[in-house]
């Protein structure tokens, strides 16, 4: 899915191969935070540091404190590229109050040249030439305060499960159903230092409905662009599926305007038909490149049934690999 070559790189986009070009100015601020991961940390930390040299990036993994290892590691990948052209890399490990503050915590260690912000979790990839990507979708549409990508769904052994695509949030829609999704979503950093919209620390699970929610209302812009940025991974201990999740969900219910319960069912139905619509003139890629445990080079995998009916499935069924 990528080759880098004279200052250029190939990336899938829609399942065709597309010419990213290079945009070294460009700073990407990317923000993960972890705690006792160390599982799954290292595919994601790679999958952020090559996209650096067709973008600059600065990735700052936050850590909560971790026991199992995290914090050896990431003193070694630090040591290991202080002198990276176009990547830097810091870390932290404190006590925190959950994932949210984790990542309100390194936002405010942000540089002052960051151009875009990006928030990706341990268990989540970037696909080669994300980045590249955003920067020049985001070129074209200057007026555009938030980007969204595509994305794909694996299962805990890395196998294709679904795509799923992006639709725009509306003030209205976003009270209890969330159109996005961290993974592949990316600020525009000067919209984002005026806003001042920031997570909520109350909600632990939540937080990305709560926060893309507020930022609807606040009317900033959203923009789809036409790439697959990100690889979600089904890892059997996603927070979002967790009896406490429906428990703190039931709570924020109680918060929101009384119709957006009423019509809650009929809204996550039209967002995900709008995601279904969205396929309609759009070919998926057929194949994805990614990290997986112990490796330091990606591994691709054919797509045999691309399909963007996900219905939470958490096993793929595509046929096994030779």
């Amino acid at each position: 899915m990528y080759a880098s070559s004279g200052g250029q790189c190939a990336l899938s986009r829609g399942g065709l191969p597309v010419i990213i070009c290079a945009m070294p100015s460009i700073l990407f601020y990317i923000v993960t935070p972890t705690f006792n991961s160390i599982s799954w940390l290292p595919q994601c930390v790679r999958s952020v540091a090559d996209q650096a040299g067709m973008v600059r990036v600065h990735h700052h993994v936050q850590d909560g404190g971790s026991s199992d290892g995290t914090v050896a590691w990431l003193e070694k990948w630090s040591r290991s590229h202080e002198n990276d052209p176009d990547y830097r890399f810091t870390w932290e490990s404190a006590e925190d109050a959950g994932m949210y503050d984790a990542v309100n915590k390194a936002w405010e260690r942000m540089p002052e040249d960051a151009d875009f912000m990006a928030h990706l979790n341990s268990d989540e990839q970037y696909l080669p030439g994300a980045l590249a990507a955003v920067a020049e979708e985001a070129a074209k549409m200057p007026e555009a305060d938030i980007l969204l990508g595509a994305y794909i769904i694996l299962d805990k052994d890395s196998r294709y499960i679904a795509h799923r695509l992006p639709v725009l949030p509306r003030a209205w829609s976003s009270w209890l159903v969330c159109a996005c999704i961290t993974n592949s979503c990316f600020h525009r950093v000067k919209k984002f230092r005026e806003h001042g919209i920031r997570f909520d620390n109350q909600w632990k699970i939540i937080g990305d409905l709560v926060f893309y929610s507020e930022l609807a209302r606040a009317g900033l812009n959203f923009a789809l662009i036409a790439a697959t940025t990100s690889a979600f991974i089904c890892t059997g201990g996603n927070l979002a599926w967790t009896d406490a999740s429906r428990v703190e969900a039931a709570r924020y219910k109680r918060t929101v305007p009384f119709w957006a319960v009423w019509f809650h069912a009929l809204i996550e139905k039209w967002v995900n038909k709008k995601r279904i619509f969205r396929r309609i003139g759009r070919r998926l890629d057929t194949e994805y490149s990614i990290y997986l445990p112990g490796m330091d080079v990606r591994k691709g995998t054919r797509i045999h049934h691309p399909t963007v009916r996900w219905k939470r499935r958490t096993v793929s069924h595509e046929p096994m690999e030779s």
